[in-house]
């Protein structure tokens, strides 16, 4: 509660040619002075007893045609007018001079420069886009900083591509900077929508780490680590957002499917609480809760005295989407035309099925697993299967007599005889 993060939208990284990275690329305006002062000063009104400050702004502090020069002793002044002990800016290694970091000296607060360095190989660092950052620049403004008595923090990133060994390759990195830095963080590299990194994602040429991939890597590395810092929903630009239809091998297997597969089993948090799951099918309508399916059975859950315990998961051709994504693209924007379907899109859809709801399982824990489907539906076998697999008990509410006189129907399972059923095993909750 002590430390204090904030992100100043203000001018243009002077670089912005990284590959993994968008915000240095968007063209913002720089603010004045004045309003830079108005943007802390309110922040830091709200947040009472901060001792940590770290100022983002994507590109670097120090960089005079982004942040105001005059802005540096501004908010060190402050830093020690309100007792705040340690400061962090990041910054490119060429602005660190002498002539940038002589307003921000203080001997009351500690100064602490980010530095990306990302890895310590400069060939990689080429075809990161890193531009003019090498280990030559990095080490010179080290010197300069330890020199005036300031403080390097390196960020290096646990996953880059363009690396055959992650593993050794980190540890190599680790190495290197602690020459030289005071403080270490180790970020499990996740890529802007806005940036060449994504692509490679789409593309299936890289993905971030999963948890337990992170955790194996950084092991025994002595660093701050972080998992999932500043990770957000995939999202693709709006001329990319294209409608996904088709019930073939080509769209199942679709990327961006994959790319939210990967995000909803190694970032995605369900709302803490959510213990037990109902895994329900997915609807022709988009979104799903509009569509007369879901409005049905949402009629039930609400019946149940525990329904804040709940989490409801769709299973459905892009995978298990958790009901609270269902508006986000491409969940709001595909169609699966049944009638299309042939024997043998059917078994390609019960096989990347399964393996999708046993990575999803997998990540994600509940006290109980419950589900409502047509009894001879391929989501409802993939499930089966995936839950036979992990060895989970999968509480079946679908009652199959009461199926068996109204399975002609079009929409079964919204028939008042089909929700008793499902209502009978949810009011055991």
């Amino acid at each position: 509660m002590d430390e204090l993060v904030l992100i100043i939208n203000s001018g243009k990284c002077d670089w912005g040619r990284c590959l993994f990275c968008g915000w240095g690329k968007c063209d913002n305006r720089q603010k004045s002075l004045r309003e830079l002062k108005d943007f802390l000063d309110t922040r830091l009104k709200r947040h009472k007893g901060v001792t940590w400050l770290k100022l983002f702004n994507s590109g670097s502090f120090l960089d005079g045609k982004q942040i105001h020069p005059a802005f540096r002793s501004y908010v060190i002044r402050k830093c020690e007018q309100l007792g705040i002990k340690n400061l962090v800016i990041e910054s490119l290694p060429k602005f660190v001079t002498l002539e940038n970091l002589v307003s921000m000296k203080s001997s009351k607060v500690k100064v602490h420069i980010a530095i990306g360095l990302e890895v310590a190989d400069d060939k990689v660092l080429k075809k990161l886009g890193k531009g003019i950052m090498n280990k030559e620049s990095y080490i010179k403004a080290s010197g300069i900083l330890h020199e005036n008595k300031f403080y390097l923090r390196t960020y290096l990133i646990a996953n880059p591509p363009f690396v055959k060994n992650v593993r050794k390759s980190l540890a190599d990195s680790v190495k290197f900077a602690r020459k030289y830095s005071d403080t270490i963080a180790i970020c499990n590299l996740y890529p802007h929508s806005n940036s060449g990194l994504f692509n490679f994602w789409t593309n299936g040429k890289w993905k971030p780490l999963g948890r337990k991939e992170f955790d194996k890597v950084t092991k025994g590395l002595k660093a701050e680590i972080f998992f999932d810092n500043f990770v957000f929903k995939p999202q693709w630009k709006p001329e990319k957002q294209v409608k996904i239809k088709g019930a073939t091998t080509k769209q199942l297997n679709h990327p961006y499917f994959n790319i939210w597969q990967d995000y909803v089993c190694g970032f995605f948090k369900p709302k803490e609480g959510k213990d037990i799951v109902l895994f329900v099918p997915c609807a022709f309508r988009k979104p799903y809760t509009s569509s007369k399916l879901h409005k049905a059975i949402m009629s039930v859950v609400k019946k149940v005295k525990a329904r804040d315990r709940l989490h409801l998961v769709v299973v459905s051709t892009p995978g298990a989407v958790p009901i609270e994504l269902c508006n986000s693209y491409p969940f709001n924007s595909y169609d699966w035309p049944e009638w299309e379907e042939t024997a043998k899109v059917k078994r390609e859809y019960v096989k990347v099925t399964q393996k999708r709801l046993e990575n999803y399982l997998g990540a994600h824990k509940y006290k109980k697993y419950y589900c409502y489907f047509k009894p001879n539906a391929e989501s409802f076998k993939a499930l089966k299967q995936a839950c036979k697999k992990l060895k989970i008990k999968l509480i079946d509410c679908t009652d199959e007599a009461a199926y068996a006189g109204v399975k002609y129907e079009t929409n079964a399972l919204v028939l008042p005889e089909m929700l008793d059923g499902l209502w009978m095993k949810l009011k055991e909750i």
